[in-house]
């Protein structure tokens, strides 16, 4: 058996940047009208690199202009909506299960462009061999 570690991004209106211990690890660069996707970033070998320290993973939300027209009194939406679980695979690579490592985030607001809608943080910690959340530090800016 092995375990894997994973983060899953469904849904990015505007930008979504993921940084871990410092290094930005996923981009998803302006998006707009809400689409569903579906991308799974694997942060195994990131954790594994230095097992006996703490590591930070940070989720940056960015309200960020669509067009060169937008003005400060518009408000544009935005919505993030991941999870960062734990898989347990055979030799053969076949899911044994599943478990989710923080609460699911998936928020959906409104706020004034040009700035960052939220800032979630995570610091994950190696407990009787296995990855646990010890601190979380999460910020969110709404219309204002």
């Amino acid at each position: 058996m092995k375990k894997q570690y994973w983060i899953n991004v469904k849904n990015v209106d505007n930008r979504l940047v993921i940084l871990f211990d410092g290094e930005t690890i996923w981009d998803s660069g302006i998006i707009h009208d809400d689409p569903a996707i579906n991308q799974f970033i694997e942060i195994t070998d990131l954790l594994k690199a230095e097992p006996d320290y703490s590591h930070e993973l940070i989720f940056e939300g960015f309200n960020n202009t669509y067009t060169c027209l937008d003005t400060d009194d518009d408000l544009s939406p935005w919505h993030f909506n991941y999870h960062v679980f734990m898989r347990l695979v055979d030799s053969e690579g076949r899911t044994i299960s599943e478990k989710e490592m923080i609460k699911p985030y998936n928020e959906k607001h409104v706020s004034n462009p040009h700035m960052r809608a939220i800032s979630n943080c995570y610091r994950f910690v190696r407990k009787q061999n296995e990855y646990t959340v010890v601190a979380n530090v999460l910020s969110q800016q709404f219309y204002n």
